[in-house]
């Protein structure tokens, strides 16, 4: 197709790192990458705490399934919606934060490995996230292992998850 869409559809989850440190320099330029993904009114209803402590991505790394990555990871993230500053659009504007962090990094040979944490207690303990925000995920991020081999990925058809005019209307 184009080098950006092959770009698109080869980034993959990496949950191996090498013993490798990432700059934090380069994790604020990934940020501020992020700062300019699609958001309601410019509002940014999101922060990013990047955590280097190795007892806390350990912890991390045990309160949820597929977590263990995130212990041998040179940086964890946890990324922070915040409803109060965009209440009707802090959700896909804090995706699309994250999503902008993701391939960003993926774009300066970073690996992150994505993990589903959305608002887990102990997780939001543990970080000091105060009441009102809410733990959308948490990313594992660092150079990747070079004899991990992510699963290949296998994708559902376009017809299988289209519709036309109508849910249920099937594109001919």
């Amino acid at each position: 197709m184009n080098e950006i869409i092959d770009f698109l559809i080869r980034r993959r989850s990496i949950r191996k790192f090498q013993n490798k440190p990432v700059d934090m320099n380069l994790i604020k330029e990934l940020i501020s990458v992020a700062n300019h993904s699609p958001n309601s009114n410019n509002r940014e209803p999101w922060k990013f705490i990047i955590i280097t402590d190795e007892s806390i991505k350990k912890e991390l790394s045990t309160l949820h399934k597929g977590a263990s990555h995130i212990a041998y990871a040179p940086i964890g993230i946890a990324v922070v919606a915040e409803p109060d500053i965009s209440p009707e659009t802090w959700m896909i504007d804090t995706a699309n934060a994250t999503l902008y962090f993701v391939l960003a990094a993926y774009s300066v040979g970073l690996g992150v490995g994505w993990i589903a944490a959305y608002e887990n207690r102990k997780a939001k303990e543990l970080l000091g996230i105060p009441e009102g925000k809410i733990l959308m995920t948490l990313l594992s991020v660092g150079y990747p292992d070079p004899g991990y081999q992510p699963k290949p990925k296998e994708v559902k058809k376009p017809e299988d998850v289209m519709f036309t005019n109508k849910w249920g209307s099937k594109v001919l």
